[in-house]
């Protein structure tokens, strides 16, 4: 199937391919809010129940594990010195795996329905990960 030929599902129309495991891509956007990726594949299913995932391409890397703790870290309350570092130590992360970051976008979908991923740790297990 060629780019043009793919098939973009509009989540809101619920006309989906709705089988556990069933992957496909969407006219819906979806950012991570972790390492900021852009990501149009679903897959249906899910540890926790049963339903739409979207789950960030970068998430069985340690590096996003890591400044996924550093994204957390940062939304809590902290004194202004410390947060400014966090914020140093996140931009280094993304800057050494800035040619990792890449978006993993199929077909022509519509940037204006962007969302957040709905998960940002991925179920793949990745050896020496030490998080």
């Amino acid at each position: 199937m060629t780019r043009k030929e793919i098939v973009l599902y509009d989540l809101r129309k619920r006309n989906y391919p709705n089988k556990r495991g069933d992957s496909f891509r969407s006219l819906q956007v979806f950012e991570c809010w972790v390492c900021g990726v852009l990501t149009n594949e679903v897959v249906m299913g899910g540890s926790h129940g049963y339903g739409v995932r979207v789950i960030c391409p970068q998430s069985a890397e340690c590096w996003h594990h890591e400044l996924e703790l550093k994204v957390n870290l940062l939304r809590q309350p902290h004194p202004k010195t410390y947060k400014a570092e966090l914020q140093q130590e996140i931009d280094e992360i993304k800057k050494r795996h800035k040619r990792q970051i890449k978006n993993d976008i199929v077909g022509s979908p519509d940037f204006s329905l962007r969302e957040n991923v709905t998960n940002v740790r991925s179920f793949k297990s990745n050896s020496g990960c030490i998080h």
